[in-house]
């Protein structure tokens, strides 16, 4: 019996150890899972123009992960029923989620009530990029900031005098997912309709942080828009988004080179949309 004391211990001890492993496997699926369940919103069934007085037809439920919700995003029956009856400040697609500031305000129309709480409105000159005649409101872009960095000051050698030889150039992506809310001196209807006015001038929604940022970027460099897909609202992680300069750029330029080796695109079949990688000659998989 004595010979078989420590057996028994070490299968106790397999045994809570088995569980244990398991319990954790179940706790991170589970945790996993939770992240990816989507959380139903409002969506548009068919497209909405802007001025329209909203009905319950127009809607559908839709289903999305928790972090890719817009904090403007209109949840539930309850916020459904309050919008019934009110006009769209601008046209929404099928499919796309309804956000209380795609609303014309009950109590005034002005630019204020189409900002998102937490958020103002800055406008910024966009000079490199998309063209800023073919934004509008409610789309979205990812602004990119071009700067000359002055080079470290080196001494002469022999002499106390020191001396700059000349500045980088270095490219950064500043913001990305960022709301516009208008073109030039136009918002609204008026300049979905017009494409606004004031040449490169784009009011975007931003945080007090993300303000400054660009007020600094602005007065010394240069800022260029990239306009995304609709419905595409993917945050990348900084380590994707490699600073380009011209020490980096042939390193940059062969990473970037694999990368587009094989690329997803969605191919519209009738009435559905499908995903199919292609390679940089063209062909999809399956071609021959």
């Amino acid at each position: 019996m004595k010979n078989r004391t420590p057996i028994i211990i070490a299968v106790i001890i397999g045994l809570l150890a088995i569980f244990s492993v398991h319990s954790y496997v179940k706790r991170v699926e589970q945790t996993t899972q939770n992240k990816l369940k989507g959380t139903p919103v409002v969506a548009a069934r068919v497209n909405i123009a802007a001025g329209v007085e909203l009905s319950m037809e127009m809607f559908t439920p839709k289903e999305v992960p928790e972090q890719f919700i817009p904090a403007q995003a209109i949840k539930g029956s309850a916020e459904l029923k309050q919008i019934l009856g009110r006009k769209l400040r601008v046209a929404v697609k099928a499919g796309q989620i309804v956000l209380w500031s795609d609303l014309v305000s009950e109590a005034k129309s002005g630019l204020s009530s189409a900002i998102p709480a937490g958020e103002g409105a800055f406008t910024v000159s966009i000079a490199k990029g998309i063209k800023s005649g073919l934004i509008q409101p409610n789309d979205h872009i990812d602004i990119i900031g071009s700067f000359a960095v002055p080079k470290p000051v080196q001494s002469i050698p022999n002499t106390s005098a020191s001396w700059r030889q000349g500045s980088d150039m270095v490219n950064v992506v500043l913001l990305q997912n960022v709301t516009v809310l208008a073109l030039g001196d136009s918002f609204g209807i008026e300049s979905r309709a017009t494409g606004g006015s004031g040449g490169g001038d784009v009011t975007v929604s931003l945080t007090l942080q993300e303000s400054q940022l660009l007020m600094f970027a602005s007065a010394h460099g240069e800022l260029g828009a990239v306009l995304r897909r609709d419905g595409a609202l993917d945050v990348k992680v900084r380590a994707d988004l490699p600073r380009i300069t011209f020490d980096a750029i042939d390193t940059i330029v062969g990473d970037l080179d694999g990368k587009r080796a094989m690329r997803i695109i969605e191919v519209q079949k009738g009435s559905k949309s499908e995903s199919v990688p292609v390679s940089n000659s063209g062909k999809t998989q399956g071609d021959k």
